[in-house]
């Protein structure tokens, strides 16, 4: 049986990277970076079948004007996604179920999946069975991605402060005020110094996966 070719697991891995709304590039704009590399690997035409749209994308899509947006755009995102229930996250929300509407297809939450609920439940349950028993048991559980990340390990140190739980949610209008307090630097790339240094790692528990 002859194997998979390269073509084919290009077009499986962009696929799949581009459908997690973490990932910061387009399908679009992966396939133009390849166009500069060695790779020989021609772009597929686009495909007919309707796939449902995502916030995130409709939020790239209203804001991105170039590449080196894709950093700031992310961590606005992430900002914003921290309060799914504010009028503007709403509005990407509504934006996607409206587009999914058109394409004629059955409108889905815009952003999160039931079977990506489902993985959250079961992430948890892991987390605690990997932990019962020893000291880490009762310490807050850590459920999201980029535990290392300032912004991740600034939201869950500032609910601590606040006596929030880490389910809890901080309006992008309270947290950017609680930025401002704090002299939370955006463009820092480490947390060496800071109240919330690895807060993460050395308060919580998570799946180190």
């Amino acid at each position: 049986m002859p194997g998979t070719s390269t073509y084919t697991k290009t077009l499986a891995i962009i696929s799949a990277l581009c459908q997690n709304e973490d990932f910061k590039y387009t399908e679009e704009e992966m396939w133009d970076f390849l166009k500069n590399t060695d790779l020989k690997i021609k772009q597929p035409s686009t495909s007919t079948k309707q796939r449902h749209t995502s916030a995130y994308s409709m939020f790239m899509k209203e804001n991105k004007k170039g590449m080196d947006d894709t950093s700031v755009l992310s961590e606005n995102w992430a900002n914003l996604k921290s309060s799914p229930d504010s009028e503007e996250y709403q509005r990407y929300v509504l934006m996607a179920q409206d587009k999914d509407k058109a394409n004629g297809l059955e409108p889905s939450d815009g952003s999160k999946s039931q079977t990506q609920s489902v993985e959250k439940k079961l992430l948890i349950e892991l987390i605690k069975t990997k932990t019962l028993g020893t000291p880490d048991a009762d310490k807050p559980i850590f459920t999201g991605k980029k535990l290392d990340s300032p912004i991740n390990c600034y939201k869950e140190w500032k609910k601590s402060q606040l006596g929030l739980s880490p389910s809890d949610t901080i309006s992008r209008k309270d947290l950017e005020q609680y930025k401002s307090d704090d002299n939370f630097d955006i463009s820092k790339k480490t947390m060496e110094g800071d109240d919330w240094d690895a807060y993460i790692r050395n308060h919580m528990i998570f799946a180190d996966i």
